[in-house]
């Protein structure tokens, strides 16, 4: 359907992308007869994560089951925010991307719903929630960037250390010289955020934050900002997820990427809006994102590392055994505690 039929049922004032509303060759467009029909039928996204990956699978599941999908790309934070307002009247029908504390937070919140897909199967079991909330879709892996040209010309002439670890972040040679995402409004920036003082603990964890604050010289809404800056020049560290920082680096100046030891990550997931108007519709896309055909399209345009196993890493990329992750990570924990952290991280 058109845009203002969207907008008529309640998305006043939101800018929609709709997907694949052009002609084109209706033959080629339509379901074959392995995939289920949905012609006529409307998908309402909330999108964390590249507009060019959810514009790549909102185009080939309208090809392949003919319903016409709309997006509205929110970074995690503020797409919480908004489902949360939402929450007795929903305006989406799933929420695509974002970090796995998030989704957990919407499960506890009761904002979003179990769904067993039939293609949950192809997902490994630690990448997607035990009661079927969220379905995980690919990895990111948080990682420590400089740009390579500003460090050899400034600061390797001085005897600088190049930033590789979490306590290099806090030399005050650095200070001014770090972007990174705001964790009260970016799932990445929590993602760091919840991660060092889970892996560090309460006390020495607080103490790095503290100093690493101090250096910092702005905070972004958007996880993959940072990493455009810094491949601009314009900020010689970024820390946030080495996907986005290989993206960056490879339409600008190189980014030095380094997964530190116990590097924060997280599964970027779909889940299922507790809004039953387009149940059918949101169910089937939930499958379409899981299969082989759709991660490829996400591993190609994030540069990350697909959740289905039957999706190569990305050229680059270690495989996902030999990243030094930090695997006792509490998704959950930190999706409850992002009030209490973020508050008293921005407390003067």
């Amino acid at each position: 359907m058109k845009l203002k039929a969207l907008l008529a049922a309640g998305m006043a004032g939101m800018m929609l992308v709709a997907a694949g509303c052009g002609g084109g060759d209706k033959k080629a467009d339509a379901p074959k007869k392995d995939e289920q029909s949905l012609k006529g039928k409307k998908l309402v996204m909330y999108v964390s994560f590249h507009e060019d990956t959810a514009k790549g699978l909102a185009e080939l599941f309208k090809k392949k089951t003919g319903a016409e999908v709309s997006f509205i790309r929110l970074p995690t934070g503020e797409a919480i925010a908004r489902m949360t307002a939402e929450k007795a009247a929903p305006k989406a029908d799933v929420w695509l991307g974002g970090t796995s504390d998030g989704h957990a937070k919407m499960k506890k919140e009761g904002i979003t719903e179990a769904y067993a897909s039939p293609n949950d199967k192809l997902i490994p079991a630690e990448y997607r929630d035990k009661d079927n909330f969220w379905h995980g879709l690919y990895l990111e892996t948080l990682s420590i960037g400089y740009n390579e040209a500003r460090f050899k010309k400034e600061f390797e002439p001085k005897g600088i250390k190049a930033p590789t670890s979490l306590d290099d972040l806090v030399n005050p040679a650095f200070k001014g010289e770090i972007i990174t995402p705001d964790p009260r409004k970016s799932g990445t920036g929590f993602t760091f955020l919840s991660s060092v003082l889970q892996a560090k603990g309460d006390q020495a964890g607080w103490d790095f934050m503290n100093k690493f604050k101090a250096n910092v010289a702005q905070f972004t809404p958007s996880g993959y900002t940072p990493a455009q800056k810094c491949a601009a020049g314009e900020y010689l560290i970024t820390v946030n997820f080495v996907a986005d920082q290989t993206l960056a680096s490879n339409k600008g100046q190189k980014i030095v990427s380094t997964i530190y030891k116990d590097a924060g990550w997280s599964v970027v997931p779909v889940s299922k809006m507790a809004n039953k108007a387009n149940d059918q519709v949101a169910k089937a896309f939930i499958d379409f994102c899981l299969t082989k055909e759709a991660e490829e399209i996400i591993s190609k345009t994030t540069n990350a590392i697909a959740c289905n196993p039957e999706v190569p890493a990305p050229a680059g990329q270690k495989p996902l055994k030999e990243l030094p992750l930090f695997t006792k990570y509490d998704f959950a924990k930190a999706g409850d505690m992002k009030k209490q952290l973020t508050d008293k991280f921005f407390a003067k």
